[in-house]
């Protein structure tokens, strides 16, 4: 079982490998970087300025390094066949496949903690007034926690053992908010391993550990496919009851073709995740640079990669036979989704326009700005995507 384990983690590092090439590419990766140090311009000349002492430093700087704790589940890789293939072990052999299991699980929140730890350490030594003893033993007391929050999940796996990941959350953060006023919280950490480890896996339950592997994996391909085509993961189209405002109240208005178009846009998990990604990354570029021009010049960007992003949609519905047999006039076809795109790049105008008003000063050059990303808006609706689209 314990080869095994290793077999398929080997697999797992592989094809999340792929995936992470394709994510951090070239262009995203100069983002990241303009992005984070942007952001660290902002945090040295923040602290600067800010007052010593105050007295909601010491919880938000428990608050904030708590943060990465919550990422992370236990890794299993249990697949659905392993019900019938694997159903004869005992729970010995169960507890050897999960210990390298546990060992993988804990690199992503270990470095997300000791990242975090390092970024706020200036804030809580300078300005927070906390100890370097005391702070170091933080982020060393959040992982060891981890490592119990891991133990605790395993035993949660079997038949007669509830566990509430909630529930344990909470816990912590209370605990760091302790820490930050008290002594160090080591040997709590200590104690919750020692208790999760005396406890042994006896009646595995087998359906349960395939969901959860399943639901977090889920999970991983999804932020995936925020940015590339994932194979494994399957696209649930579904209605989103809380997006029916954005749909026309009366048919009337609707053709045959905008009617599907619209549905797709905000049912298709691929179209909706790369509106709101690109929406937000507009909004936190516009954060970051604080200056009217750059927020303006870097929106018309991200507006016409998104139009130019949602082009195939165009052929969404061009091998789907009850599409090519449905008394549908096709002339139009292209007409009617670039009505649609346009009414699509005006809504993301307006969440663009919405958030300029709350972190950019409100002048004259705002209305400058908002009123020139109207206008790429209208011209990418009128020439661009009327060019690109063929009826």
């Amino acid at each position: 079982m314990n080869k095994l384990a290793k077999q398929r983690l080997s697999q797992n590092f592989k094809r999340s490998l792929k995936y992470l090439t394709l994510v951090f590419n070239d262009f995203f990766i100069l983002a990241l970087i303009f992005l984070f140090g942007a952001l660290m311009f902002w945090y040295a000349k923040t602290l600067k300025t800010m007052p010593n002492n105050l007295w909601f430093y010491k919880p938000l700087t428990a608050f904030v390094l708590w943060l990465p704790f919550l990422a992370g589940r236990l890794v299993t890789l249990f697949k659905a066949a392993d019900l019938q293939f694997l159903f004869s072990q005992d729970g010995e052999a169960i507890e050897q496949y999960l210990k390298p299991m546990i060992s993988y699980s804990m690199i992503l929140p270990t470095i997300l903690i000791v990242l975090m730890g390092g970024i706020l350490y200036p804030f809580a030594i300078l300005k927070a007034d906390l100890s370097l003893w005391q702070y170091l033993a933080m982020p060393v007391s959040l992982i060891l926690y981890k490592y119990a929050q891991l133990l605790h999940e395993k035993v949660g796996l079997n038949f007669e053992k509830t566990y509430s990941s909630s529930i344990f959350n909470a816990i912590i953060l209370a605990l760091m908010l302790l820490e930050v006023y008290f002594m160090p919280s080591a040997l709590v950490a200590v104690g919750l391993i020692a208790l999760g480890a005396s406890k042994k896996i006896t009646t595995f339950d087998w359906n349960l550990a395939i969901e959860n592997e399943r639901v977090r994996k889920d999970r991983i391909y999804s932020l995936f496919s925020m940015f590339t085509d994932v194979e494994e993961k399957q696209v649930v189209i579904k209605r989103r009851k809380y997006l029916d405002f954005l749909l026309p109240k009366t048919f009337a208005r609707d053709t045959p073709n905008s009617f599907i178009y619209r549905r797709s846009l905000l049912r298709n998990p691929e179209y909706l995740n790369l509106l709101v990604r690109m929406t937000i990354f507009a909004v936190l570029v516009s954060w970051l640079t604080a200056n009217w021009r750059w927020a303006c010049g870097l929106s018309c960007l991200i507006v016409f990669l998104t139009a130019y992003q949602l082009l195939p949609l165009a052929k969404e519905f061009d091998n789907n036979i009850m599409y090519r047999i449905a008394p549908i006039d096709y002339s139009t076809k292209g007409n009617d989704l670039v009505k649609v795109l346009d009414s699509v790049l005006l809504l993301q105008w307006l969440c663009i326009s919405i958030s300029w008003l709350l972190i950019l000063p409100i002048n004259f050059d705002l209305l400058i700005a908002s009123s020139t990303l109207l206008v790429m808006c209208f011209l990418l609706g009128h020439f661009y995507l009327p060019n690109k689209i063929k009826g």
